[in-house]
């Protein structure tokens, strides 16, 4: 018996300290691998009216960096606002969820600072918009100009040092609502508002936000942010099983690497598994040969639907034959592959199978019907003969579907060296 065993409750709160494939992180002693772009934000804010914008694939923990930075930059008075944007959202809608969080408990705060004026000219407020804030009700702007004009009001007594996240900002897809933001962030740096900023959003979001406002360019510091790398992997895996007193050896930890494909909610989530299965099973708190195939599992089986139902509507058809060619697509570290590549993958990873490969004709067309809007989209063309995951968070999927299957995929990290030659 491990003398170190945590009793239960002890080692499931002590988990819930080091892993968290179910919430964002926003501690620097959690966030690992993000050093560099934490450092970026910090000397970027020292600009005033510069605000941040994080953007990168799905998955990749846009939202765990912007809280880690917000609450370095978030005086201790306050806690940093968070919203999130909706698919049919717009300005109004999100800049008043701001003003819902931002607003104190207590109204006489407000008519305080109302009467105050705190350096506003009292007739800035239309008779409405006083009316409803000394009713403590946040007020609706009625344009860009009103929503300056409050954000100021209302971050001058927030906090001393106020940061708000506008999340999921590639929800909003109407480019006019998105335009307003760009307005908004360049009046609030014109005019020296006291306050920080951070969106994020997928690639495609920050195109269209700069799209509808060139100048807003001169407002932001962006950031973009890839998938993890192999050591800051390794080192989440090492440092969340020390602090719970399990052993993981060397190979079973490069598994849980290399399957995770650079997404920390899947790293996250395999220990987390991982942890309760040895616990569970080993008095000596020591991984045995089973336990991550059973945690690969265990893992697949709550993965988010997001993921899990497009995967199945593309490989579940009547000829059930798609599914190798998803972990053919995913069976090298480049995101983006030849087709050429890809059927020396499938071919490979079929013979491992003990199974007939599809004829050429075949395979070219089951790819193609990969692309259409019956298989979910799940691949798109990038180029001539070139396809990707549409959501690059699948390619994780399709990986660790495929470890749940036991057959081994490449090395996903352009530093690993190659398993398997490449056939002409």
């Amino acid at each position: 018996m491990n003398e170190h065993r945590l009793p239960e409750d002890e080692f499931a709160k002590k988990m819930a300290t080091v892993l968290s494939p179910s919430h964002a992180i926003d501690s620097v002693e959690l966030l690992k691998g993000r050093d560099a772009q934490l450092s970026e934000i910090r000397r970027a804010w020292h600009q005033i009216g510069r605000q941040i914008f994080i953007y990168g694939y799905r998955g990749v923990g846009k939202t765990s960096l912007a809280q880690t930075a917000a609450h370095q930059q978030q005086s201790s008075d306050q806690h940093p606002i968070r919203v999130i944007c909706e698919e049919n959202g717009t300005f109004t809608k999100v800049v008043h969820d701001i003003f819902c969080r931002a607003f104190p408990a207590d109204p006489r705060i407000l008519k305080q600072k109302l009467d105050a004026a705190v350096g506003l000219k009292v007739g800035t407020f239309s008779a409405e918009m006083r009316q409803s804030i000394e009713a403590g009700i946040p007020p609706e702007p009625k344009s860009i100009n009103e929503a300056v004009l409050i954000t100021k009001f209302l971050m001058s007594f927030h906090s001393a040092h106020p940061v708000i996240i506008i999340d999921e900002f590639d929800m909003l897809k109407n480019k006019s609502e998105a335009a307003k933001f760009a307005s908004y962030i360049k009046e609030l740096g014109d005019s020296s508002i006291n306050v920080k900023f951070i969106f994020c959003g997928i690639g495609e979001a920050i195109d269209t936000f700069f799209a509808t406002h060139e100048s807003a360019y001169r407002q932001f510091h962006t950031v973009k942010l890839e998938r993890l790398d192999f050591d800051p992997r390794l080192e989440i895996i090492k440092s969340a099983s020390e602090a719970l007193n399990i052993f993981i050896d060397k190979t079973t930890a490069l598994r849980i690497a290399r399957v995770s494909d650079g997404f920390p909610h899947f790293i996250h989530l395999i220990c987390e598994k991982l942890f309760w299965i040895i616990y569970e099973d080993s008095p000596d708190l020591k991984v045995r040969a089973d336990h991550f195939e059973r945690a690969i599992n265990n893992a697949v089986s709550v993965i988010e639907p997001y993921l899990k139902k497009p995967y199945e509507k593309a490989t579940q058809t009547y000829s059930n034959d798609c599914e190798e060619i998803l972990w053919a697509v995913a069976d090298d570290h480049q995101l983006q592959r030849p087709t050429k590549e890809i059927i020396s993958s499938y071919e490979r990873i079929m013979r491992t199978r003990g199974k007939e490969p599809l004829a050429k004709n075949t395979f070219y067309s089951r790819m193609n019907q990969m692309k259409t809007e019956a298989r979910d989209s799940i691949l798109i063309g990038t180029r001539s003969g070139w396809y990707e995951f549409r959501e690059k968070m699948m390619r994780g999927y399709a990986r660790m579907r495929a470890t749940q299957e036991r057959v081994e995929l490449d090395v996903e990290h352009p530093l690993q060296k190659k398993k398997f030659q490449r056939e002409n």
